[in-house]
């Protein structure tokens, strides 16, 4: 378990949270589908379940580190580092809130101190953050834990059914 606030943890995600992540994806799925992807393909908790498993063996093979976000104790969502490269040492950060916990700066914290594991525990040099254009929540985070913005995708990532343009988000460890 991670501490991130008095009233924020972190823990690695267990196929025991799916029917409350399922439950947040579920009311929170017209919002999510906007802009990422596998929010409709989660239509029952055996989908998430079904993730989660994945992301367990991902995690033991050190590709992937998912936890989820609690909020005075309650699942509140989802924060991961994904593609994680272990030569180059680099990683992609994801993230999503359900709606009771957004807009209180839940995320931003969480990014902020998730970042400091990824360069400390996964000795990440470069860590990325990839946000739809038109997710102006998403890119406030990045922008408000301390990410620079390097640049735009166009048509980067498939959402909602469409191709939308990206913006991508860097930090690098500070050099010693």
């Amino acid at each position: 378990m991670y501490t991130i606030t008095d009233r924020i943890q972190l823990r690695i995600t267990e196929p025991d949270d799916a029917e409350d992540l399922f439950n947040l994806i579920d009311s929170n799925r017209t919002q999510m589908e906007q802009f990422m992807s596998w929010a409709k393909d989660t239509k029952k908790v055996a989908d998430e379940r079904r993730f989660l498993k994945y992301c367990q063996t991902r995690y033991k093979e050190q590709k992937l580190w998912p936890a989820t976000i609690l909020v005075d104790g309650k699942i509140a969502g989802m924060f991961d580092f994904h593609n994680i490269d272990h030569d180059n040492h680099h990683c992609e950060i994801g993230y999503w809130l359900g709606k009771p916990f957004q807009h209180n700066g839940v995320m931003t914290n969480v990014v902020k101190e998730a970042t400091k594991i990824g360069f400390n525990e996964l000795k990440m040099h470069t860590i990325q953050i990839f946000a739809v254009v038109d997710n102006g929540p998403s890119n406030r985070v990045a922008l408000n834990a301390g990410f620079n913005l390097e640049g735009t995708l166009k048509e980067y990532l498939l959402a909602n059914g469409r191709y939308q343009n990206s913006n991508i988000y860097s930090q690098m460890t500070a050099k010693k």
